[in-house]
């Protein structure tokens, strides 16, 4: 199974989201990407160091992740698409909108300051080990 995480910017949610499950479930493959990583032809270049060093709190190493501009093939090759919250910047686009692969998680972007990257690390914490419970469930029968 391909999962695919997306957010606004791929500096956040999305590379904590598809860290931690990569992690649960390195059977999967995993990829993450954002609707807007490529800012008016320039590509964000990291991912954020608040969210490596969550991620280093719990065990995790995002310091090598790398940042991603969602595609419409992104989406058509992944078996599930998850928004990891709203994109505050903009519409999404109508390939990744229209999906019927789209499930969307209430975790805001604390690139906007609604939330700590923490707080947002234990919201993405509660949604991958439901996500994991039925990845395992698909799998074990």
């Amino acid at each position: 199974m391909k999962i695919l995480f997306v957010c606004e910017g791929n500096i956040n949610r999305s590379q904590m989201a598809g860290t931690l499950f990569k992690s649960l479930a390195p059977q999967a493959e995993v990829a993450t990407a954002g609707v807007y990583a490529d800012h008016a032809g320039e590509m964000l270049s990291t991912v954020s160091g608040g969210s490596i060093e969550e991620m280093k709190e719990i065990g995790l190493d995002m310091s090598q992740n790398v940042v991603a501009q969602l595609t419409p093939e992104m989406v058509m090759d992944a078996d599930k698409v998850i928004l990891v919250g709203q994109v505050p910047r903009g519409p999404l686009p109508a390939y990744l909108e229209n999906s019927p692969k789209l499930e969307t998680w209430d975790v805001p972007d604390p690139g906007y300051g609604l939330i700590s990257i923490r707080g947002a690390r234990d919201m993405i914490v509660e949604h991958v080990h439901t996500l994991k419970s039925q990845f395992s469930e698909r799998h074990d029968n």
